[in-house]
């Protein structure tokens, strides 16, 4: 591609991503507001979160899967124009049905969108430099989605609680954008097709490598307690915030995940990675407990700074892992695995946090969120030692051959 083209393909696949985020983190700062108006208890917003949830979850490897034999494009333009259909049914037909029933479309919508955009980018950028380098552009658009998303959803509920489910209509413009992508057909492609069996076996081998077992085991936690975490972050000045007030403590934690992973975007040969996971998850883990106690503005404010430098570290170093180490042949199932086990976390996340802080607080709450981060960095220390993976190459090598 030449440097033009590639930087259109990039910029489109950046800004579907971005949309890709706003299915709940545009819902929360207004879920008072919502509910009200639908004459509904807060707890259908659960619903409406969970059952998006459900679906993408179970959507993204099969979606994921199929993107390896049938190409990756036509799914991901396809996953938008279902996101933007099933989001937007409020507008129209704001009662309780058909609303799940939009969320499940939009949850099976979304499962094309974030793990296309990831093997996009893996088809189109060589192993090494250039690809990290994509992937950390990557993890900053996503960032800044992730921290102007609760804004913009309280502003919008502000003027009007629909406006809310008129933002997931982005995914219109993006839709056209991705529709004339062009990146180079994948090496799989070019070859004689591969038998299923033979793929199925390739996947198994992947998921022994253990930087990507790590990277879907670590999403799994990070994604729990990241989502409990700001679950409970208005409630840390003890009255619970709303609106556009509850989505401004989010900010620092999108502003400073966006500039860490600008910042590993022009050091993508950096070396220590299992450290760098380490470190993140047991600082993660303190500034969780600080939490607990912070008490006032300033220091909720400091928590969230390094909430999103921790998360720009452990997210932009787990998608690494995954892009470096995924067998081209199964690299949108290895994608898809990976956003899943974000989605299974994320969902678990809130609801867990909430229940819990219902029964032993909320310090206590935050204490378990920061004993699973230690957990995290045990977990990631002992799987990440250095060790040869050369026999599961050779292995995988032959079965694709």
């Amino acid at each position: 591609m030449t440097t033009k083209r590639s930087r259109y393909t990039l910029l489109s696949l950046l800004f579907a991503a971005s949309v890709a985020m706003f299915p709940n983190s545009v819902l929360f700062p207004a879920s008072h507001d919502v509910a009200v108006h639908l004459h509904q208890p807060t707890a259908f917003i659960g619903w409406l979160v969970s059952s998006y949830a459900l679906a993408y979850v179970l959507a993204t490897p099969l979606l994921g899967m199929t993107s390896d034999y049938l190409g990756r494009r036509s799914i991901l333009v396809g996953g938008l124009v279902l996101f933007v259909l099933g989001g937007t049914v409020p507008l129209y037909d704001p009662k309780t049905l058909p609303m799940v029933v939009g969320r499940v479309v939009m949850g099976i919508g979304s499962a094309g969108i974030m793990p296309m955009v990831d093997s996009l980018i893996g088809d189109a950028y060589p192993q090494g430099t250039e690809r990290r380098r994509a992937l950390a552009g990557f993890g900053a658009a996503v960032a800044v989605a992730e921290a102007l998303a609760p804004f913009l959803g309280g502003v919008s509920d502000g003027i009007n609680w629909r406006g809310v489910f008129a933002l997931y209509t982005l995914g219109l413009p993006a839709a056209l954008l991705t529709a004339f992508i062009s990146v180079p057909p994948r090496q799989s492609a070019r070859t004689e097709k591969v038998k299923l069996s033979d793929y199925a076996v390739s996947l198994q081998i992947a998921l022994r490598i253990p930087r990507l077992y790590s990277a879907i085991v670590g999403a799994v936690v990070f994604g729990v307690v990241y989502f409990g975490v700001c679950t409970l972050l208005p409630y840390a000045l003890g009255t619970p915030l709303s609106g556009w007030k509850s989505g401004a403590l989010f900010l620092p934690i999108g502003v400073f995940w966006v500039l860490l992973t600008a910042w590993l975007a022009n050091r993508p040969q950096l070396v220590h990675l299992r450290e760098v996971m380490v470190g993140s998850a047991l600082g993660l883990a303190g500034l969780t407990v600080w939490l607990a106690y912070a008490g006032h503005l300033s220091f909720v404010l400091v928590i969230g700074v390094g909430w999103g430098a921790g998360s720009a570290f452990l997210c932009t170093i787990f998608q690494w892992m995954v892009g470096d180490e995924s067998p081209e042949l199964v690299r949108g199932a290895m994608n898809g695995i990976l956003n899943a086990a974000y989605m299974f976390g994320f969902s678990f996340g809130a609801p867990l946090f909430m229940w819990l802080m219902k029964i032993v607080g909320f310090a206590s709450t935050l204490w378990w969120g920061a004993a699973a981060m230690v957990l995290l960095a045990v977990f990631l220390f002992v799987s990440l030692r250095p060790r040869g993976v050369t026999a599961l190459a050779e292995e995988l090598t032959e079965t694709v051959q």
